[in-house]
């Protein structure tokens, strides 16, 4: 997972060639611009980990299909032979 990822998914920002996010109401810098890289700070790197094993997770979990996700199928319907009122 790259630095911007772990932004994006701890609704961190860039501020100042610096990537933040608030951890449990503190503000963590997760990593610097250093030329023209993202470098971890060792918090951004634990957190990076943290969350890389996280969404390897996700991604390994077995999909199930919603309802609503199930296409239906046209049903046919057979008009009766009625007889018109008068």
């Amino acid at each position: 997972m790259n630095a911007l990822e772990l932004m994006s998914r701890l609704g961190g920002e860039t501020l100042n060639n610096k990537i933040r996010a608030s951890i449990d109401g503190k503000i963590v810098i997760l990593a610097r611009m250093i030329g023209t890289e993202w470098e971890y700070t060792p918090e951004g790197q634990e957190l990076a980990n943290a969350h890389s094993n996280a969404a390897a997770d996700e991604a390994k979990a077995p999909r199930t299909r919603k309802p609503k996700d199930i296409p239906a199928e046209p049903v046919a319907v057979e008009l009766a032979d009625v007889e018109p009122e008068l």
